[in-house]
């Protein structure tokens, strides 16, 4: 109880924070990433609708921002599990997102810490054929039905919708991220109520130190709601995979990530070519 009381003073002081910004949410057709975090009964959230997005995807970055419009992403029947999807601009290896999570530390000091918290970043839209990007706890072994996804998509409107009420969000500005502390007495804004719900497409959690694969997934047509969905990891433009990740920076403040990254086996290869340079410069020099 002290702990929700506490809460409610803390959710006070963020709402009435200068910085304001509704969270674009399934039925806007367009819609923002969306950090979620929780433990127990505290939650929390962050939109990714600019701030911390390399100037290559412009302004407000959006789900067309990252991996287009439409189906491009997406065969037109149901995705294979070969199937690839790649970000935009032809973003290649380096990083795409990096920012301070504002407001995590209240969120940790009533959670009582890092231990248990699980955290995931998501986002879906439910125009025409259903079209989510999230992180994943494990490499997907199986498609899941359209009405999963539909579902899945569907608790993501409401979770945004409702957090776009309170903290430092609010509907009249979309363009300025902002975030929410909440507890399991706020109803659908709360992270642990929808969690399980978005953890239906795929697992989709992880904890803080884990490093999670993004992936997109998408319902198979717009008119079917039996039939399997696809998915299809999420990769920078020459095949890097896109990682996501929560890690503290040089001032304890603790930032989200998100990354193209070469596989280990580009790793070892560049090592061996830097071994070989270097022994090459030592022959040269004797």
């Amino acid at each position: 109880m002290f702990k929700i009381k506490l809460l409610a003073g803390v959710a006070a002081v963020a709402m009435s924070g200068a910085a304001s910004a509704g969270i674009i949410g399934s039925n806007g057709g367009n819609t923002e990433l969306v950090f979620t975090a929780y433990v127990g009964d505290v939650g929390y959230t962050y939109d990714l609708a600019d701030a911390g997005f390399n100037s290559i995807f412009g302004s407000n970055v959006l789900m067309d921002s990252l991996i287009g419009s439409g189906n491009q992403n997406a065969n037109n029947t149901a995705q294979l599990t070969a199937t690839k999807s790649y970000l935009t601009n032809n973003f290649s290896t380096g990083v795409v997102f990096d920012a301070a999570l504002t407001g995590f530390d209240s969120f940790l000091a009533l959670s009582g810490g890092t231990t248990g918290v699980l955290w995931n970043v998501w986002s879906g839209e439910n125009g025409g054929v259903a079209r989510v990007v999230q992180t994943v706890a494990s490499e997907p072994a199986a498609r899941v039905r359209s009405n999963t996804i539909l579902g899945a998509v569907s608790q993501f409107s409401f979770y945004t919708d409702a957090n776009s009420q309170g903290g430092t969000h609010n509907n009249l500005d979309v363009t300025v991220d902002g975030y929410r502390v909440t507890t399991v007495l706020d109803g659908n804004a709360f992270a642990g109520k929808v969690a399980p719900e978005l953890s239906k497409t795929y697992g989709s959690f992880g904890s803080i130190g884990d490093t999670m694969d993004m992936y997109v997934v998408r319902s198979a047509s717009s008119l079917s709601n039996t039939s399997l969905g696809g998915f299809a990891q999420l990769l920078g433009g020459t095949d890097q995979a896109v990682t996501a990740k929560v890690y503290v920076g040089d001032q304890g403040e603790y930032r989200l990530q998100i990354s193209a990254v070469p596989e280990p086996e580009t790793y070892a290869m560049l090592l061996a070519g830097l071994g070989l340079i270097g022994f090459a410069a030592r022959r040269r020099s004797v």
